[in-house]
């Protein structure tokens, strides 16, 4: 089945296998490889060799197996941790017996799992790689917070704002703007002050009793208002905006003070012009704010997004100014289920969000239902019309496991999405989740699938392959789409899975098959030397029916054969090594070229291609996105693509997106290049390869 070289954007894993059997080595490779993830793996057996690769590249994970006696999984683990690698090892044990995990486990394995556990050694190496990258993420963000901190002191330490650090109600850093401000010489006699000493004996008691809220999590509002008292004991209106922060490592509050008119400028920048809401970046502000309460303190909280359903009509009905006088409406009837603390925001032209302090998730729902309740039992009178809506909401909680702002809002609104194609009519409300979404979206995807092939909804697009080499001949991938119910493309990616689950990949690569041919020779007919690569799946490879069809297939076009090459996946290949020979050696008989794709990926990947007649080697993604990181992966590439010129094959590299990459394919000696830079994939064979050299 047709699929893009652009699909799989994840971290290809590096992954270490320490085996006495390659055969089933490969079968490890491909249970993560089946799940979706690109590998590279390699085996090894001694000490040596495992040092060696340690200093050539980062490893992500190992897979020992306990049969293993010269260099055991102990030994392995004991090298790692001498020499302080963060690569989580796995033991497969051939012999499982309860005497085996806890030695494991003690040595500093993750974990142990028996050979015929297949599944389960699958997720636990999911986990681990989560676990592994969370990690180098938080060592990433640790170097980055240090940087931060520094930029962040300089940035203070110049900023025209006054911000202070307090600790225990104690100054422990005051900018220059804030010294000032106070009518201070230095900050020498700041340090140590209390904060109610910075203002009017009539604000005491106000901000003593905010300050006590603050701290206990109760306020509405982040800010007060007050009197501030300088160092001459004259009195300044007072805008204090607080918020929890880290000084010197050491949790402490950061108080912003600005002058009345300082503040009204900022809270006018805070609320969305239409409607009179908090807008986007306000909300992103305060939920920030509830990420740092759900860790700090563990206070939950939920955001709920609030999709207006089937609203542009409504929008081509009323016009600009009639949508907008209908939004503030909208706006002001949504407030009066919004009650405070909870926050009402305006995120996009047709949604709202609301940030609640309802932790409970049944209580996020409930509140979610009402706005729908209310908004459906609203008629809004607009220019003379009478207007109903009705809104989808999606509902996502906030803990402390949430990444980031940005997330909750995009998880909020996924769950709206999801509401409201289950529903089929909106107002109804959905709480997120992932799993529960997965399997509609994949239901949802069968249901595209067979309306596709009965109805023949499948779409072709072409992407040209261009040689860098002078060849002047014609070559496009032929890719397939599907149009979903909004006309938007769903690509091989989202459905590939799905369709050989279902059993339906052979006839999804016929119906491609038939519909190529067809258009390749219109093409030829027009005078063209076209060349279309055509994806086949491991289905249709083992279908001992398909060589004879497409023999005939050819013959009734009155078709050369060499106008199409097949290509299959070296996966593919290696795990069903007889049946992809047999079918190479078909194709090459109705006079079709073959190639094989993911090149590179396999233990030895030369000995799969020695028994595989193909024309064209494209080699696997991740060499290409992996020649700008490092001297070491531009030879590797090298080495590579020499090898297989040596064998007579010619080379293709996917995935060129950038005219940076193509001095160093050049030089490595690639044959042909695919990918974004060159064309995106189109619905017409219409690429001008007499501009290659130009290019």
């Amino acid at each position: 089945m047709p699929f893009d070289s652009m699909q799989n954007n994840k971290e290809t894993v590096r992954l270490l296998i320490l085996d006495t059997s390659q055969n089933e080595a490969e079968e490890l490779i491909n249970l993560l490889r089946n799940a979706g993830r690109a590998t590279q793996a390699q085996l090894l057996d001694t000490e040596q060799q495992l040092s060696e690769l340690l200093n050539s590249r980062t490893w992500d994970i190992c897979f020992a197996n306990n049969r293993v006696t010269d260099f055991t999984p102990f030994q392995l683990q004991a090298y790692l941790k001498k020499h302080e690698q963060d690569i989580p090892v796995l033991m497969i044990d051939n012999d499982p017996i309860p005497e085996h995990l806890v030695p494991a486990l003690k040595a500093g394995m993750r974990d142990v799992v028996p050979a015929k556990e297949q599944d389960r050694l699958l997720l636990v190496a999911l986990r681990e790689l989560d676990n592994l990258y969370a990690r180098r993420a938080q060592r990433k963000a640790e170097i980055g917070l240090k940087e931060a901190e520094k930029r962040c002191r300089l940035l203070l330490d110049s900023s025209k704002d006054a911000i202070a650090y307090v600790h225990d109600g104690m100054h422990i850093y005051a900018n220059q703007a804030y010294v000032k401000l106070f009518g201070y010489p230095d900050f020498d006699e700041l340090e140590g002050m209390p904060l109610m000493d910075m203002v009017s004996s009539d604000s005491q008691a106000e901000l003593k009793t905010f300050l006590r809220d603050y701290n206990a999590g109760n306020n509405e509002d982040e800010s007060i208002d007050c009197k501030g008292i300088r160092f001459d004991d004259s009195e300044f209106d007072a805008h204090m905006e607080f918020s929890s922060a880290k000084y010197d490592g050491e949790t402490c509050t950061q108080i912003v003070i600005r002058t009345s008119n300082e503040a009204a400028a900022g809270s006018t920048q805070k609320k969305d012009i239409l409607t009179g809401l908090e807008n986007l970046e306000s909300l992103h502000q305060h939920m920030d704010k509830a990420i740092q309460k759900a860790v700090d303190q563990s206070q939950k909280s939920a955001a709920l997004y609030i999709q207006l359903d089937d609203f542009v009509p409504i929008k081509n009905r009323l016009g600009v100014s009639g949508t907008n006088l209908l939004l503030g409406d909208i706006a002001k009837r949504l407030s009066s289920k919004v009650a405070s603390p909870d926050l009402l925001a305006r995120v996009s032209d047709y949604g709202f969000a609301v940030l609640t302090f309802k932790h409970d998730p049944e209580a996020a729902v409930a509140l979610g239902q009402s706005i729908c309740d209310v908004l459906a039992a609203s008629t809004f009178e607009v220019s003379d019309q009478r207007i109903t809506v009705t809104a989808s909401v999606g509902v996502s909680l906030i803990n402390e496991n949430t990444a980031n702002a940005k997330e909750i809002i995009t998880k909020a609104e996924e769950a709206a999405k999801f509401s409201r194609r289950e529903s089929g009519s909106g107002s109804c409300v959905h709480l997120h989740s992932s799993e529960e979404q997965s399997a509609a979206h994949n239901e949802k995807i069968v249901k595209l699938l067979e309306t596709a092939l009965e109805k023949e909804l499948f779409k072709q697009v072409f992407q040209p392959i261009v040689s860098l080499r002078g060849d002047t001949g014609e070559h496009y991938e032929m890719l397939l789409r599907i149009p979903d119910e909004s006309g938007n493309d769903i690509s091989p990616a989202e459905f590939l899975q799905v369709a050989s689950n279902q059993g339906i990949a052979k006839d999804i690569d016929r119906w491609v098959i038939e519909k190529s041919i067809a258009n390749i020779k219109k093409h030829l007919d027009k005078g063209h030397k076209t060349h279309v690569f055509i994806n086949i799946t491991v289905e249709s490879m083992l279908d001992n029916t398909l060589l004879p069809w497409l023999g005939s297939l050819l013959n009734d076009a009155r078709m050369p054969g060499d106008s199409i090459i097949f290509q299959i996946s070296e996966t593919d290949a290696t795990s069903n090594l007889s049946a992809a020979r047999e079918f190479i050696k078909g194709v090459n008989q109705l006079e079709c070229k073959a190639a094989l794709t993911h090149f590179g990926r396999a233990l030895n990947p030369f000995a799969t291609l020695k028994s595989l007649p193909v024309s064209f080697v494209k080699i696997d993604s991740s060499f290409v996105t992996e020649i700008v990181k490092s001297d070491e992966s531009k030879e590797e590439l090298k080495t590579l693509i020499s090898s297989l010129h040596t064998q007579g094959k010619l080379t293709i590299a996917p995935m060129v997106d950038s005219a940076s990459l193509l001095p160093v394919l050049w030089q490595a000696g690639i044959n042909y290049i695919q990918g974004y830079y060159i064309q995106h994939p189109s619905e017409n064979m219409d690429y001008d390869f007499s501009t290659e050299d130009d290019e």
